[in-house]
């Protein structure tokens, strides 16, 4: 993921409906969503998914990919023939409306929660609520600032020190 990329995550409405805990698909290692996704079940999940971006190479054949690397992309991961995560990365550089409102409608469609991977928060699925995510997000402080961005990132870096 580039710096100026914003991310979610989709997420099965059903698991969150469950019970299911946000936080606990977060660890020391990272973010990893496979526990939600494993009653989901949608035999179209790929057909939606790809009804957004061009379909690209993948390096690795359990990932499907559409859209570019270095700006606008999905990702859907699977392990063992089973959905493990979706990812959609948002290029803030040159903001895509149309995509935005595509991903808030496939995962309406598909019975998909957004979940913002930086805050760890599910948003609501509407425009208006992903685009404020998206405005506080460091992609977007990057791409309007990246001189303040880069600083605080030093700063931030030097106290972990």
């Amino acid at each position: 993921m580039a710096v100026w990329q914003f991310t979610i995550a989709l997420l099965p409405q059903g698991w969150l409906d469950g019970g299911g805990d946000v936080q606990s698909l977060f660890a020391e290692h990272g973010f990893d969503p496979a526990t939600a996704w494993g009653a989901y079940r949608r035999p179209d999940l790929e057909e939606v998914l790809g009804g957004a971006l061009s379909k690209r190479k993948s390096w690795y054949p359990d990932l499907t990919l559409w859209g570019s690397e270095r700006s606008d992309g999905i990702q859907l991961s699977r392990r063992k023939g089973k959905v493990t995560s979706v990812v959609v990365h948002f290029d803030l550089r040159e903001p895509n409306m149309t995509l935005l409102q595509q991903v808030i409608h496939m995962a309406r469609e598909l019975g998909l929660a957004i979940l913002v991977v930086e805050t760890e928060s599910v948003v609501p699925s509407d425009v208006e609520q992903l685009l404020r995510a998206a405005a506080e997000s460091r992609a977007a402080h990057f791409v309007l600032d990246p001189a303040s961005f880069l600083s605080q990132m030093e700063v931030a870096n030097t106290r972990a020190m």
